[in-house]
């Protein structure tokens, strides 16, 4: 069935995962070839930020690794599965 076209559809996106489970996942699915040290997130409404460290011996390798790390947390986290990387600084 099928909701009529003049109501807005209803909210289907899974809940926005809290700032420690993501930590907790990040722990999880790091690997030592990652050089992943510590996290902090921050989750607001349906945004993500993530603040990563990363060992690395300069900014281009520590920028890949994070960017994997990353990349893995989506694919292990249901609650992040229609999040997509939007915005990378390097600090």
């Amino acid at each position: 069935m099928r909701a009529p076209d003049d109501e807005p559809a209803p909210d289907t996106d899974p809940p926005a995962p809290s700032a420690a489970a993501l930590v907790e996942t990040l722990h999880r699915v790091a690997r030592p070839q990652d050089r992943f040290e510590s996290a902090r997130a921050l989750v607001v409404d349906r945004s993500v930020r993530l603040a990563l460290y990363i060992r690395g011996p300069d900014e281009i390798e520590a920028v890949g690794h994070a960017l994997l790390l990353c990349r893995r947390l989506l694919g292990h986290s249901p609650e992040l599965s229609r999040h997509r990387i939007a915005d990378f600084r390097l600090l």
